[in-house]
């Protein structure tokens, strides 16, 4: 059963149990079996609940990858690359952060100018990854608006041909 039925079937028992019974008694054996009846339903669609949670934050997820996939398409970013760095300095950055927990020590402070350096070694990458992907995108509208110009220039001269007039 979906959840849609569920809900259906309860919106009905709940309907049963709001209308007017004609005899007391019988109407009161009847709700006391919609409500065994109701009482199962209602288990099966929280059971069902998180379940949805968890396939909603799949999909959520899925997607989110999906746009950022495509906005790196768009611009030209090497997303492998890109993620590959962003990992590196996220990792760089959890070490780091993990040693300034320790007592200071000369040992210490070493590890911590060392992961600094690694991080802005990281960081220029990136930026240089992006700048790259900059020029990529130019280089590639350059090259369209070249087309482009090309395209129009031939319809133009196409056209420069001797008219004709159909009758």
């Amino acid at each position: 059963m979906t959840v849609s039925g569920l809900s259906i079937n309860n919106y009905q028992l709940q309907y049963q149990l709001l209308k007017p019974e004609a005899k007391a008694a019988d109407g009161s054996t009847q709700r006391q079996e919609i409500a065994a009846i109701a009482a199962p339903a209602a288990t099966v669609a929280t059971q069902q609940a998180p379940q949805q949670d968890e396939t909603s934050k799949q999909q959520e997820a899925f997607l989110s990858q999906l746009m950022d996939q495509m906005l790196a398409n768009r611009i030209g970013l090497d997303k492998q690359k890109y993620d590959e760095i962003k990992a590196k300095m996220e990792e760089a950055q959890a070490e780091k952060d993990a040693l300034q927990q320790q007592p200071q020590s000369p040992e210490r402070d070493g590890k911590i100018a060392a992961l600094d350096a690694k991080l802005d070694k990281l960081g220029k990458a990136l930026e240089g990854l992006i700048e790259q992907a900059n020029r990529n995108r130019e280089n590639s509208e350059r090259e369209k608006q070249n087309t482009d110009a090309v395209a129009q220039y031939q319809l133009t001269a196409a056209t420069g041909k001797e008219p004709k007039l159909f009758l």
